[in-house]
């Protein structure tokens, strides 16, 4: 008879090689599932540097459209200011009269054109400006026409002059254009001394001889400029001007209004 061998199994033995068989099973899931967990995290930790960066370039290009410029110049800018003008001024033809020996003598004065120039202070209250200025303007004259008993006769000039010190009280309106030119209106009244200088002329066989004398009279004023803003304390200007005074008396002749068209650049300092 065949003799069967028994194999006795031990149960301890058996559950600690499943659980080792289990284990070498399941090892390589778990490694895959960490590198997957760490893949996605270093995925997750790119963009939210992606995102944290972002946000710079955007951040600096509004902080520095954002913070308005120190040197911009204020259209608007109110305050006290210098201004100064240097030009020329052409005076208009100048008619007097006066009576010698009894006979009414009819004078028509031509003058050249001169330097002129005005300096004051003002204040800036925003669209409107006041100044208080005094301004200089000298020609010369030129030559003389005298009319009397209806004859006529032309004699010329050559050491006669004319000037003016005038001070004058002025408004001027600002028109605003959104940029660094504004033109500008403007006017003003004041006090004007017409000081006429010492001439000899010969008409009609006679020399006339005017004296030098001066006369103080009301004067007045009128401009059309722009205006360049240069920097936020500092403007420069053009403009063209008309300056008149009314009718004065040197030496018992009696001329007439005295005025002038004139052009000036200049410049204006705030404070």
């Amino acid at each position: 008879m065949r003799r069967i061998r028994t194999i006795a199994l031990n149960p301890l033995a058996l559950g600690l090689t499943a659980t080792a068989l289990s284990f070498q099973a399941l090892q390589p899931a778990h490694a895959e599932q960490q590198g997957a967990e760490k893949q996605a995290v270093q995925q997750q930790a790119v963009q939210q540097q992606a995102v944290q960066q972002q946000p710079a370039p955007l951040l600096i290009a509004q902080e520095s459209t954002s913070q308005p410029s120190t040197t911009k110049p204020t259209p608007d800018a109110k305050g006290f200011y210098a201004t100064l003008g240097l030009g020329a001024a052409w005076p208009q033809n100048v008619t007097g009269d006066t009576t010698i020996g009894g006979v009414v003598i009819d004078g028509d004065y031509s003058l050249n054109g001169g330097f002129a120039t005005e300096v004051g202070a003002g204040y800036d209250f925003g669209p409107v400006r006041a100044e208080l200025t005094y301004s200089y303007n000298r020609a010369s004259l030129s030559s003389l026409t005298a009319t009397a008993l209806g004859t006529s006769a032309s004699a010329s000039i050559s050491n006669g002059g004319v000037n003016t010190n005038s001070v004058f009280a002025s408004a001027y309106v600002d028109i605003p254009t959104n940029s660094r030119w504004v033109p500008y209106i403007g006017g003003g009244i004041g006090y004007t001394n017409v000081g006429w200088g010492a001439y000899n002329a010969t008409a009609f066989g006679v020399t006339l001889t005017q004296e030098a004398g001066n006369q103080s009279v009301f004067g007045y004023q009128a401009k059309l400029g722009v205006s360049y803003l240069a920097s936020k304390n500092a403007d420069v200007f053009a403009e063209a001007t008309y300056q008149g005074a009314t009718g004065f008396t040197v030496d018992n002749v009696n001329y007439d209004p005295l005025n002038s068209w004139g052009a000036r650049l200049g410049a204006r300092y705030r404070f």
